[in-house]
């Protein structure tokens, strides 16, 4: 079973090798070579400890043999990277993988070939007895090269260090040098004498260890080569239920073991309450939110240079930011990050500006309505010596032990206010110099104190919700624009359609003292107002379109029959038009006929206006049914669309080539297609004068 360990252990090294082809920064491969190695050290001294305490190695010494091999295999590639340190060319980065890989593959082709690795051995009074040019003496004989090599590698690597940096690697340095003096002593021996002796293997063990604890120390205490090795702590948190269960039944496992020892038996009712009251204490460390955090707190503190994760946090708050359309997304978004991130049950939130104030925007827990916006109340001024304070700081804590005259300045000003609200520690909202929020947290639920980890935390966390909250004024001021642009647009056509009818009535005034008994001015003059009426009666229509939304009322519709009944409406008004209408009879669609007829009339009324000599527009209706659509087309025989207004400018506001035209019914008639579900398109046809297109659902 040991021997199975072992040689699974030393195939995972060797494979792990491989790893080296997909990393492209050297100082990563380095750290590779560090960890395979810092990995194999102990273990191959664990495994001569083994080899030297059996009577009968038997077939251990093939796996004895095997794992120098491996070994062999991975100390070369660390020496050959680290003897390209000092170079700044990064020539074949990959030749110590693929010579890596060339043996790795002799290796574990010889094991599989004799199954079990068992190299020709017999034992002898000092030992074991190696028959020359066996595998065994083989492997020595690259044991020893490769032990060559990497000290003339490692010589060079600390030849070519700067003096100044020369303290920094000397632990590394004799580590690695003692390993090449142990392996080359040991395989000088085997091919000189020919010879394993176990006095040996006890020696190599005890070297090994050292060199294992010199390497170590180096690397864990100058962090050599900037190469840090973190642990994530998702993952040590995900591991904290399942160790601490795997301890408990360790330690019933030994209390196990200690009774038999000592001839006692437990019972087999009391073995299996005590791994359910183990299970049962799990339980409750996962479902108790307050330990779980007060764990993460000392994991956090104990174990890591940082007390948080501020990468995790700062792509936690991103994620919930995306899509924030107003404040209050953009300040749930926080709260959430900072519930779930800090060790705070008390967290309120300011919003505002330096002309208005802040006032509380959020508070966990909540805060007392009755106050919350009576003034003072818990709102915080535009004049408030905090927005001061905050103008030149970036945090205020209340319980810090060294604070300055400007500190202690704030707290007897704002203590009472600050302590009716149990803040312990704020921070600004803020990018530069713009101050749009305020962040208050209570004490530590874990009883610890706020240090400059919390600090930064809460800046980086500020910054970027300030840029948010920018961002979604800035949003919100662009669209209130937008509405007062689109209500400027909007009285610009109702006034010039109220100023016609206006004119054409004041007409009628100027003329009426004069010919008012005149049967044929009384009947102009009955014209004149039914026109102005007829004109304010649009006017109105079109402010109801213009709406922010219209609601179509669907139904069925055969299509033929609409557009003949929409015809026949139309050359009622239009008389000098001509209307020729081709249209399939079983076309039947869904929408809304009276929006649907003031597109057409729209479509038909800028054709009359094209000015045709006579007028004369074609309607066409065919079916594509690949799309399952109806394409309608309106073309006339006017001059044609301007290029420059072509494909979708003409169905923007106020845009017309006509000189009486509004520029609103093409528009209008675009957001009317749209809520039909329908698309509205215009073209030039040659020789024939402008045409338009609705693609209808069929």
């Amino acid at each position: 079973m040991m021997s199975f360990f072992f040689y699974a252990a030393f195939s995972i090294l060797l494979a792990s090798c491989l790893i080296a082809f997909w990393i492209e920064h050297r100082e990563r491969r380095i750290t590779l070579s560090l960890l395979q190695v810092l990995f194999a050290l102990p273990l191959l001294a664990g495994l001569y400890a083994y080899f030297a305490t059996h009577a009968f190695p038997g077939n251990i010494v093939g796996l004895v043999i095997f794992s120098e091999a491996v070994f062999a295999v991975v100390w070369f590639g660390l020496s050959y990277r680290l003897g390209r340190v000092p170079s700044s060319a990064d020539h074949g980065k990959h030749l110590p993988t693929m010579i890596q890989g060339a043996f790795g593959i002799i290796l574990l082709s010889s094991l599989f070939y004799t199954r079990i690795w068992d190299p020709s051995v017999y034992p002898v009074d000092p030992g074991l007895a190696i028959i020359p040019y066996d595998r065994a003496y083989f492997c020595a004989f690259f044991l020893l090269i490769v032990m060559l090599f990497a000290a003339w590698q490692f010589e060079v690597f600390w030849r070519t260090l700067e003096p100044a940096r020369r303290w920094e690697y000397k632990f590394l340095v004799v580590g690695a040098f003692t390993v090449c003096g142990a392996f080359g002593w040991a395989a000088s021996y085997r091919l000189t004498y020919g010879l394993l002796k176990t006095d040996h293997f006890l020696l190599l063990f005890g070297l090994l260890l050292v060199a294992w604890a010199f390497m170590g120390y180096a690397v864990a205490r100058h962090k050599l080569l900037n190469r840090k090795i973190f642990i994530s702590r998702k993952v040590v948190y995900t591991f904290v239920a399942p160790t601490l269960f795997a301890v408990y039944l360790l330690l019933l496992g030994l209390v196990s073991l200690l009774m038999r020892i000592y001839g006692l038996s437990m019972p087999f009712v009391l073995y299996w309450l005590a791994i359910a009251l183990g299970l049962m204490a799990v339980g409750l460390f996962i479902f108790s939110g307050k330990l779980r955090r007060r764990v993460k707190f000392f994991i956090s503190t104990h174990f890591y240079v940082n007390k948080y994760e501020y990468r995790d946090e700062w792509l936690a708050l991103s994620a919930r930011l995306q899509g924030a359309e107003s404040e209050s997304d953009v300040i749930a978004a926080l709260q959430q990050v900072m519930a779930g991130s800090l060790y705070a049950s008390n967290i309120v939130i300011w919003v505002g500006d330096r002309e208005h104030g802040y006032k509380v925007f959020s508070a966990q827990p909540p805060l007392d309505p009755s106050k919350k916006n009576q003034p003072p109340g818990y709102s915080v001024g535009p004049h408030d010596p905090l927005v001061d304070f905050f103008s030149r700081h970036s945090h205020l804590n209340i319980e810090d032990p060294n604070p300055d005259r400007e500190y202690q300045n704030i707290i007897e000003k704002k203590g009472k206010f600050l302590k009716a609200l149990g803040i312990v520690l704020m921070a600004p909202i803020a990018i530069g110099n713009q101050l749009v929020g305020l962040i208050g947290l209570g004490p530590e639920f874990t009883g610890g104190r706020y240090g400059h980890d919390d600090y930064d935390l809460l800046i980086a966390l500020g910054s970027q919700t300030a840029t948010a909250l920018m961002a979604v004024r800035t949003a919100e001021k662009l669209a209130g624009a937008r509405e007062r642009q689109a209500w400027d647009r909007l009285s610009a056509f109702v006034l010039h359609d109220v100023k016609n009818a206006a004119a054409m009535l004041s007409l009628v005034q100027a003329n009426a003292p004069a010919h008012i008994h005149n049967p044929e001015f009384q009947t102009e003059m009955l014209e004149a107002v039914d026109d102005a009426l007829s004109r304010m009666n649009k006017v109105q229509q079109r402010i109801n379109s213009l709406k922010a939304e219209i609601t179509p009322i669907w139904s069925a519709v055969q299509l033929q029959a609409f557009l003949e009944n929409a015809c026949t409406r139309i050359s009622k008004n239009l008389k000098s038009m001509s209307i020729d209408l081709d249209c399939p009879t079983d076309v039947i669609i869904r929408s809304d006929p009276e929006l649907l007829f003031r597109i057409l009339e729209n479509l038909l009324l800028n054709a009359f206006e094209a000015g045709g000599d006579p007028p004369l527009v074609k309607i066409g209706v065919e079916i594509d049914y690949t799309t399952r659509h109806a394409l309608v087309s309106v073309t006339d025989n006017g001059p044609g669309i301007a290029e420059s207004l072509l494909p979708n400018a003409l169905f923007e506001p106020l845009k017309t080539d006509k000189v009486s035209g509004s520029g609103i019914g093409l528009w209008q008639a675009k957001q009317l297609a749209a809520s039909l579900n329908c698309t509205l398109h215009a073209e030039n046809v040659e020789h024939a004068g402008a045409r338009f297109e609705v693609r209808i659902p069929v």
